[in-house]
């Protein structure tokens, strides 16, 4: 399918990339038009092609965790990390409508053939096909053409904004900024039976406004506030919306200027917000800032798994918005056929592209949308069989090099880290899937892939693939494995294996009769330096006692690792490689695990990160892991201390090691950070050429075993025996 996509740099090419699949509780949809914000869309243009500098003054957050991250991994792989950021082609679009082409798993409301409207960045693309959750869908009633619908998300803005400044029948309300959302505002507001009046620096902007159901429009210059009260009796305005883009607070100051005593301000466009204290005071003027389309932006649980807040306690949901706008459309209570100045098909979407950044005299000053005309695609016939159990795949214990492998997944880390590793240790790259269809796309163009998968069931099933490598989110790590498994390729999982016992269960039983081989992520094992200390301590051949400190840092509170289903939370989703370091320390499996730990209240026990774990093992050796999100990020991230009979080692960030033993004191050091990704990928390969894994079965269970350990003694507060139930 045709995407339009914004590379850094600010250049906006259309691809060929894959379709997106069609998640449960979301929708399919064949777009027929998607609407080009003016306003949010030219300045990310306008953002991409300013230089680094200006960008880190622009965004210092990101700033800094560039210079963060230089600290922990060198100034050199951040380097080849922000090259590769800045690299990439990202889709763009928030506001589209089309026809519903597939209906995900659970969902009720929506039919095949449904004509709807769609909104949110990363899910209304500009693209043939888009992937959306339910509740960024409305569906378009009867007679409202999907040209004005693909408006939706846009107006959705201004509503939620008028909501926001609590508009009564008869109150007055000054619009500053007649850009595409202030002209929406002005026919919602006149709609809601509101006086209105409009602003703005371009007298053809404002005359539109004007034509749309203004009273009066006035051309923002000398005296402008003179000027409105003295064609509005001077009473002021009961409201003001600023849906103005400013590099100076100038649309705000007017606004304040503008309200009567005790009125409200409401900021949606992109204005610095600084305002004298004493505009605000002498006026006691409320003043809020608009988000988005309303109730539920920014909530995953609400736009991404479908949770509806209840209509009781809120009743305008950003989907309730949407809806509300349809619906004036349908009454033909609003028009908004006028306001689309130009439709262009997709494929010239990077000329429309150049005159929205262009001059100003030659931007558009309607709504511009993209066209999608083509044919409907191809529709896969779907079968249904029962499965044999008796029957195996045919697949050899070994496959002869090069590798070929499928890589599920085209993430940050897969590309920053476990390709390249493949790439050195001479893996074939033949097939990549999954993920969003342009980072599968951008992945095939900068590794060279042979071929794009048009799903993961494409890559597990073809023929020319020996090796599936697993890098999605951790919720798909279990069912992908024993697919690939059952189809007779060898697999590499990232961590996590599985999330719950149950999981686990399924994908051990299925490795245990699969003639590929299985490895899982747990890299650190293969880290020169642990091994070395692991040698280092192993000589006098008796029990250790070991202790590992995790300095992880904080994540942003709604990061999809802390929710228990996508990510299963940081314990199962990282601290599940340090319970491996120290069985791989230890040579013996995992017995006994006690946990405790602390994290956000409002989040759940099992997703907590500052946690302190025991861990007891089968030969009497015992071990530690302080995983701590708390703390300063200036401290190394990670320290392993060891101890046997007259040995002792601490191994330092995988930077250095020193060991202490009856010879004295010996130093190692490592040129880099070194966490055995390259050797880990190096052993999987082999493994696959011999039919051999690089770690047995037993281990990798055992390991998996005792990390769910961890997260049941956090629920339940005792300790935890392996091969007791943790199902309960």
């Amino acid at each position: 399918m045709k995407q339009v996509l914004q590379d850094r740099s600010g250049l906006t090419v259309v691809r060929e990339v894959p379709a997106p699949p069609c998640p449960p509780g979301s929708l399919l949809v064949r777009n027929a038009f998607s609407a080009i914000s003016s306003g949010t869309e030219r300045a990310r243009v306008a953002l991409s092609k300013k230089s680094l500098l200006a960008k880190a003054r622009e965004r210092p957050d990101l700033a800094r965790q560039v210079i963060e991250r230089a600290r922990t991994d060198g100034i050199r792989t951040t380097q080849q990390a922000v090259r590769r950021k800045l690299g990439e082609a990202v889709a763009i679009g928030y506001s589209s409508a089309g026809e519903v082409v597939e209906v995900g798993h659970a969902v009720s409301g929506f039919d095949v053939g449904d004509a709807v409207a769609c909104a949110g960045v990363g899910h209304a693309n500009h693209a043939e096909i888009v992937s959306v959750p339910i509740n960024l869908c409305a569906k378009v009633p009867a007679g409202v053409p999907l040209e004005t619908a693909s408006l939706t998300a846009v107006a959705s803005i201004a509503l939620h904004a008028i909501r926001l400044a609590d508009v009564r029948i008869g109150e007055r309300v000054a619009v500053v900024g007649c850009g595409l959302v202030g002209q929406i505002a002005v026919r919602l507001l006149v709609a809601a039976g509101a006086e209105v009046v409009a602003l703005d620096v371009d007298a053809a902007r404002a005359e539109r406004a004007r034509a749309g159901g203004a009273e009066a429009s006035f051309v923002v210059g000398e005296d402008v506030v003179g000027r409105v009260r003295t064609a509005t009796d001077g009473r002021g305005f009961d409201a003001v919306l600023v849906t103005a883009a400013a590099s100076s607070p100038d649309p705000l100051v007017t606004a304040a200027d503008l309200a009567r005593d005790r009125g409200t301000l409401v900021l949606v466009g992109d204005v610095p917000v600084e305002l004298p204290r004493s505009l605000l005071y002498e006026k006691e003027l409320a003043f809020r800032v608009s988000r988005s389309y309303g109730p539920g932006r920014y909530d995953r649980a609400y736009e991404e798994r479908g949770l509806d807040y209840p209509i009781g306690y809120v009743r305008w949901t950003e989907k309730r918005n949407m809806e509300a706008v349809l619906a004036l459309q349908a009454d033909d209570r609003i028009d908004l056929q006028d306001l689309v100045e130009e439709i262009v098909p997709v494929e010239d979407a990077a000329g429309a592209y150049e005159r929205l950044a262009g001059p100003a005299g030659g931007r558009p000053q309607g709504a511009l949308l993209l066209a999608y005309g083509g044919a409907a695609p191809a529709r896969d016939e779907l079968t249904l069989a029962v499965p044999d159990s008796g029957r195996r795949p045919v697949a050899s214990s070994a496959s002869p090099a090069p590798v070929r492998i499928g890589l599920i997944g085209p993430g940050n880390f897969a590309s920053s880290v476990l390709l390249p590793a493949f790439v050195r240790a001479g893996a074939g790259l033949e097939l990549v899937g999954g993920g969003s269809g342009p980072s599968a796309e951008a992945t095939q163009r900068e590794f060279n892939f042979a071929r794009v998968a048009r799903s993961p069931a494409d890559l597990v099933g073809d023929e020319r693939v020996d090796a599936v490598v697993i890098a999605t989110r951790h919720t798909a790590h279990a069912e992908l494995t024993i697919q690939a498994l059952e189809a007779g390729k060898h697999v590499f999982c990232e961590k996590p294996l599985a999330l719950t016992p149950d999981e686990l269960e399924s994908v051990l039983a299925a490795a245990a009769t699969a003639r590929g081989i299985l490895a899982v992520g747990f890299n650190r094992r293969f880290s020169p330096l642990l091994r070395e200390l692991r040698e280092f301590l192993a000589e006098p051949q008796g029990r250790i006692a070991a202790a590992y400190r995790v300095s992880a840092g904080r994540l942003e509170e709604d990061h999809w690792t802390h929710d228990l289903d996508e990510g299963g939370g940081r314990i199962l989703g990282e601290a599940c490689h340090f319970v491996d370091s120290l069985r791989f320390l230890a040579g013996a499996d995992v017995t006994v695990v006690h946990a405790t730990g602390y994290g956000a209240p409002e989040r759940p026990v099992q997703a907590r990160d500052n946690v302190a774990v025991d861990l007891t093992f089968a030969d009497g050796s015992i071990g530690s892991v302080l995983y701590v999100a708390d703390g300063s990020p200036a401290l190394p991230k990670e320290r392993l201390e060891g101890y046997t009979s007259n040995r002792s080692g601490i191994l330092n960030d995988y930077r250095s090691l020193e060991l202490f033993g009856p010879a004295g004191k010996r130093r190692v050091r490592s040129r880099r950070r070194e966490k055995g990704h390259a050797q880990e990928v190096d052993a999987f390969l082999r493994a696959v050429e011999s039919g051999e894994p690089p770690v047995a079965l037993d281990e990798v269970a055992n390991v998996s075993l005792a990390t769910l350990a961890v997260v049941q003694s956090l629920r339940t507060g005792r300790p935890v025996r392996l091969g007791s139930d943790l199902s309960r």
